[in-house]
């Protein structure tokens, strides 16, 4: 029986490719909480920016729903999708 797939991933997509993008937006997101805590912005640019980084976050987690094997809790922290990518082989 065929897999169902969504929208977000092709069948031609590996696991690794998606460990590799979740990770990519935890690393922008890890960047852009820093960079506005420590630039003199408007609170305004910082609460949307906020914003966008929340949305990364949860666009890195919801990834995890496109893996084969389903492990909800992949990608929920940046050191956890470290490790999803150091064993998918994504840094070699």
């Amino acid at each position: 029986m065929q897999q169902k797939r969504t929208k977000k991933r092709n069948r031609l997509t590996t696991n690794a490719e998606i460990a590799e993008l979740a990770y990519a937006m935890h690393i922008a997101a890890n960047r852009l909480r820093l960079t506005i805590s420590e630039v003199n912005i408007p609170a305004a640019y910082r609460i949307q920016i906020a914003r966008h980084v929340h949305w990364l976050i949860n666009q890195a987690k919801s990834l995890a729903k496109e893996m084969t094997g389903n492990n909800l809790d992949a990608f929920n922290t940046k050191e956890s999708t470290e490790k999803i990518c150091e064993q998918l082989g994504v840094f070699d």
